[in-house]
């Protein structure tokens, strides 16, 4: 069993562009979505794990190679990493001759998500939204075309999960973007156009159409109530699950107006009893699910591991190391300033730190000793 690098999935996306397709989903590994490098020892593992890794812009390049990025739209599956990620394509893509403001394309960018699922030294709630308002600033700034910010309803609701409450947490998690996107001087009228919102398929055509109307419905009203009237819909999806779910028993079928009912009566019960976060399952500070266990690796993996590691030592003996020095030392100043770190980021990744580097620099910035 081989464990494919960025060159055996470049080629992959080579096939398939070749074959007409112009979205190119990307799907980072367990250690890069968590921000550690290959050669990390808590990426042990990890590398190889449900995707690619990408230590630097070496990997990177290798990636997209050979592809006209001004005319696909990847959609960069990238949690904790996608400030990072979103920057490597970007420096990519312009070393190519695309501008940015050509790039079209999504990052998966859910802070809410990567709380619950929980990777190695996870940031806690703030600083992972400020990081998350960074991207979104940035994005409208340098990336006109760019999704910037997801929330995953349809991991957010959790097993068993009823339509109406994994509406209800949806809705809070975008409401709780907006508000950081206020807080952090941001338009939110500018903001939820970047906004995708996934919720898990019904399972008939027309229950998705119920559950996506009234998605709409419950945003429409809670934003109107709590943020400013006439916000915009972000964009709306359903997701099959992996795994068919097992058949439900014969009843009748909520209606989306029934749906969107119960779903602002949580919203409203949960404002009595501490507002969008306790609905979301988290506390308004260091939200701290239980750390998984890394997986074990098998053979494949490890030799991709090594084969990683080993490029990771060239790049660190190959770059001016006082000139990443130097990067990642504005990148922590940002950091403990309000300015947007991800302009800092970019110097940083074109200097070839790696992500590894820069998301520890964050750790450092923002949460010293979790990591």
């Amino acid at each position: 069993m081989s464990v494919p690098g960025a060159a055996e999935v470049n080629a992959a996306f080579r096939r398939r562009v070749e074959a007409g397709a112009r979205t190119v989903p990307v799907v980072f590994d367990l250690a890069t979505r968590a921000g550690l490098d290959s050669d990390a020892s808590g990426a042990r593992g990890l590398v190889g794990r449900c995707g690619v890794p990408v230590d630097s812009i070496d990997d990177m390049r290798v990636l997209f190679g050979g592809l006209r990025l001004g005319r696909i739209f990847p959609t960069l599956a990238a949690d904790a990493s996608a400030a990072p990620l979103l920057l490597l394509y970007q420096l990519v893509a312009e070393e190519h001759g695309t501008p940015a403001r050509r790039l079209t394309g999504a990052v998966r960018n859910d802070v809410f998500r990567g709380l619950l699922d929980r990777g190695p030294g996870a940031l806690p709630l703030r600083p992972r939204l400020r990081l998350a308002m960074d991207v979104v600033a940035y994005g409208l700034a340098e990336l006109p075309r760019w999704q910037c910010l997801s929330v995953c309803g349809h991991r957010l609701a959790g097993p068993g999960a009823d339509p109406a409450l994994e509406i209800a947490r949806t809705v809070a998690g975008g409401v709780e973007y907006l508000r950081a996107a206020v807080a952090a001087g941001l338009d939110a009228h500018a903001v939820v156009p970047r906004l995708s919102i996934c919720l898990t398929a019904g399972a008939t055509a027309r229950e998705s159409r119920a559950k996506l109307r009234a998605a709409r419905g419950a945003w429409a009203r809670t934003t109107r109530e709590r943020l400013a009237s006439g916000l915009p819909s972000p964009r709306l999806y359903v997701r099959h699950p992996r795994l068919a779910p097992p058949p439900a028993p014969l009843r009748p079928r909520p209606s989306a107006s029934a749906i969107e009912t119960g779903a602002l009566a949580l919203l409203a019960r949960t404002d009595r009893h501490g507002g969008t976060l306790t609905l979301l399952g988290l506390d308004g500070g260091a939200a701290r699910p239980p750390r998984r266990p890394a997986p074990h690796a098998h053979p494949a993996a490890d030799a991709l591991r090594a084969r990683q590691s080993e490029r990771l030592a060239k790049l660190r003996a190959w770059r001016i190391q006082s000139t990443v020095d130097e990067a990642l030392r504005r990148l922590y100043d940002a950091a403990e300033s309000d300015d947007n770190v991800l302009y800092p980021m970019k110097d940083a990744l074109a200097a070839r730190a790696t992500v590894g580097e820069v998301c520890a620099t964050l750790h450092t910035a923002w949460a010293p000793g979790l990591r």
